[in-house]
């Protein structure tokens, strides 16, 4: 019997018929150094790194030419002189560009760069500038060739002054804005914003210089998060028919603010989540607080109040009571309080369980919709114990509290405080208390029913 030879298949190179597609996804997922490097593993790798289209120039990309004695102005320059030379060899289109470097100042030049970005068809487009000493300190104005980039749809800028030149008519394709720590213009949020039609996304961290922002909101703008470092006096929006999502906060308030609470929300007709710091929420108490707004909020579904950290807040809890009885259709209430001492309140909160006759032609009534609140208590004040007596009282869909105390509160005091709520009359036929105290590894659950 003749023994046929075994003859050895021949080896499948798998990675090298990997699909296109599959390469350059693969491709930009990888630091620019670690994709160019993949040009050894096949013939067919070997040019697909310099036809991806996303290009990420962060800290893991440093040039080796940088020396100890190097000032700021020069390793940025490097810097952009290595950023060129990688783009000099790129073939094909750049739909997206970050420029991301502790290196990069806005001393650096970059109106080449904008130039063959352009002219590369980019879309989305992140320059984030380094700040002076890790500080909420920008630098100088950005270079005026970033306003010839007129096609980019999403933006976003960090460490600069925004200065736009008297030839700028605006970014007409934007549909996403993000400025960290910039310096912004006086009419940045008019006739700025108004000249971005499409804008959809504007995400504002860290301004400063301006007092009073007076929001002209473009048509299609839904989305809304403002943070304000210091000496904000007064807040308010265009219509806004479309904005669903908004979130105010300021490290500090200004003396005298005066926004105007009613025409705020008035100006929101499609809001859903509303997330707001409990100092700015001292804007929106300016005026007088109504028990409930002349307008429902109908369409707030979850509503987040953050750092309630004065212990003389009485009309700022006003105006979250206002919030919470003008939202029949509110979903999840998120409240964190952070004082230190006892919460002093000399109004009247009107805490007491709600009628059914007190409202009887309103069947939307407040809490109705409420299935879940997260409560991070300061010490049990008589306040707290309040305002969880008046939830339970009156969601009869409640479906979970969560209650996270603060750490230095013994577990005995939060035991007596877990016995006193299991008294309250309780609107849901079933609803769970969950006591989370992270400092101690503690979790603990009980049910509360109507019986």
């Amino acid at each position: 019997m003749v023994r046929k030879k075994m003859v050895p298949k021949p080896k499948v190179d798998r990675i090298s018929k990997l699909p296109v597609h599959l390469i350059q996804l693969i491709l930009t997922s990888l630091p620019i150094k670690e994709a160019g490097r993949t040009s050894v593993l096949s013939r067919e790798w070997r040019h697909h790194w310099k036809s991806i289209t996303h290009l990420v120039f962060d800290k893991d990309f440093d040039s080796p030419v940088y020396s100890d004695s190097d000032d700021e102005e020069i390793s940025a320059n490097k810097l952009m002189s290595s950023i060129q030379k990688t783009l000099q060899v790129h073939d094909g289109p750049i739909t997206e560009f970050v420029l991301s470097n502790y290196r990069l100042t806005t001393t650096v030049e970059i109106d080449p760069l904008i130039s063959h970005l352009i002219e590369k068809g980019v879309s989305r487009l992140s320059l984030l500038y380094c700040c002076r000493d890790d500080s909420l300190q920008y630098e100088d104005e950005i270079d005026p060739s970033l306003f010839r980039a007129v096609q980019v749809d999403r933006l976003k800028l960090q460490g600069c002054e925004l200065v736009e030149p008297s030839w700028f008519t605006g970014f007409t394709r934007l549909t996403s804005l993000h400025l960290d720590i910039v310096g912004l213009p006086e009419d940045f949020f008019d006739s700025f914003l108004l000249n971005c039609p499409l804008l959809e996304d504007l995400r504002v961290f860290y301004f400063r210089g301006l007092n009073t922002v007076e929001v002209e909101a473009p048509p299609r703008l839904k989305v809304c998060v403002l943070r304000a470092d210091l000496g904000l006096v007064d807040i308010s929006f265009s219509y806004a028919p479309l904005l669903s999502v908004v979130s105010i906060h300021a490290e500090e308030c200004g003396d005298e603010p005066e926004t105007d609470m009613v025409s705020l929300f008035a100006s929101l007709p499609a809001l859903q989540r509303f997330y707001i710091s409990f100092e700015c929420l001292e804007l929106l108490a300016a005026g007088s607080v109504p028990d409930r707004l002349p307008v429902a909020l109908h369409c707030l579904e979850v509503l987040d109040i953050r750092k309630c950290d004065d212990e003389d807040s009485s009309l700022e809890l006003e105006a979250v009571l206002c919030l919470i009885r003008s939202s029949p259709n509110l979903n999840k209430l998120t409240i964190k309080m952070e004082f230190d001492g006892d919460l002093r309140f000399t109004g009247d909160l009107k805490l007491s369980e709600r009628e059914p006759e007190a409202h009887p032609e309103d069947e939307d009534s407040f809490c109705q919709r409420l299935e879940e609140v997260d409560i991070r208590l300061s010490g049990f004040s008589q306040v707290e114990l309040d305002l969880l007596r008046f939830v339970l009282a009156n969601a009869p869909l409640l479906r979970r509290i969560v209650i996270q105390p603060k750490s230095r509160l013994r577990w005995e005091k939060c035991l007596k405080f877990l016995g006193e709520i299991k008294e309250y009359n309780c609107a849901s036929k079933n609803v769970e208390i969950i006591y989370v105290n992270k400092s101690e590894v503690m979790f603990f659950s009980m049910r509360l029913a109507n019986v």
